[in-house]
């Protein structure tokens, strides 16, 4: 019997909420409006700053598939609110 999945996934040393299935990017949108879409995996490059995350899937030559409605807070450091 294979183990239940954890409601998180630890991307180098920052824990993310568990990316619904097919998620390939984050888009990472402050206060004011500036966005950045960056790859789970480089999530790394968010560090410092602070805003609201959500996944997405891109398809080839990075066309928008999907946008997750799921939206997540980040502090700069972590998800708010994530239970480790």
């Amino acid at each position: 019997m294979p183990f239940k999945k954890k409601p998180y996934k630890k991307v180098g040393d920052i824990y993310l909420p568990r990316p619904p299935v097919g998620a390939t990017h984050i888009l990472f949108e402050t206060s004011s409006n500036k966005k950045a879409m960056v790859s789970i995996k480089n999530v790394d490059t968010l560090l410092g700053s602070v805003g609201t995350i959500k996944y997405l899937k891109l398809g080839n030559k990075n066309k928008l598939v999907k946008r997750f409605d799921e939206e997540y807070n980040w502090n700069g450091e972590k998800v708010e609110g994530l239970n480790i």
